[in-house]
């Protein structure tokens, strides 16, 4: 991929060929230049052919990643940061739709403000298995990965993503062990989630780890 210095966007795709072109085609209208990299995860469906035809358009600035099996969220972003020589990955959810620019370069800036920023976008409080709680109730500072921008170089230095429900979470919780920073960002003034587009077609396929995380956060434990 050629770029210049600056940001690469992500989007990951999993049989969801008609959200992700959708994801694809709003943010491309806004950042014509932007170098993105679009990652399909093993879909076995016409995915493949779409989104290589996405990336024959715009070969300058679209990349196309196929992965031959299903390696799941976390791990793909893990394999975006690694791919990509950005400062900045922007990760963008195939269910997005972008509704208008300047928020990428808002994010960037306030990346740049301090040298420990490490993560920009929605914030969110999560309980140390993932799921949502109340700030007041000790929960842990979370950026969702719905839109967010990652200071690459810092990542490095932490815990991959994984394949969780929250697939930044033990990530996150390290980046604050070591005093980097979380910034919250308005992101749903620009960006339109429509929400659960992989999961409520496919589920999240998290396994039976996942299954019994989920049994022992709603009984408590």
């Amino acid at each position: 991929m050629n770029e210049k210095p600056g940001a690469t966007a992500v989007i990951i795709n999993f049989r969801t060929p008609s959200l992700t072109r959708r994801a694809f085609a709003t943010l491309r209208s806004f950042y014509p230049d932007l170098p993105i990299l679009l990652i399909d995860n093993g879909s076995g469906d016409s995915s493949l052919e779409e989104l290589s035809q996405l990336a024959r358009d715009n070969p300058e600035r679209t990349t196309l990643l196929a992965n031959r099996r299903n390696i799941h969220h976390g791990p793909a972003m893990d394999q975006a940061l690694a791919t990509v020589p950005s400062q900045y990955v922007l990760f963008l959810d195939s269910d997005c739709a972008v509704l208008r620019g300047g928020f990428l370069e808002e994010m960037v800036e306030l990346c740049n403000r301090k040298a420990a920023r490490y993560a920009v976008g929605k914030m969110t409080w999560m309980n140390g298995r993932g799921f949502d709680v109340a700030e007041h109730a000790g929960g842990h500072p979370y950026i969702r990965p719905i839109c967010m921008l990652i200071k690459r170089e810092l990542y490095l230095e932490l815990p991959p993503f994984e394949r969780h429900g929250a697939p930044c979470l033990r990530n996150m919780l390290a980046a604050r062990e070591k005093k980097l920073e979380l910034v919250d960002f308005p992101i749903e003034d620009y960006v339109r989630h429509v929400g659960r587009g992989t999961a409520e077609r496919h589920g999240y396929r998290l396994g039976l780890r996942g299954r019994l995380n989920h049994i022992l956060n709603r009984i408590g434990l």
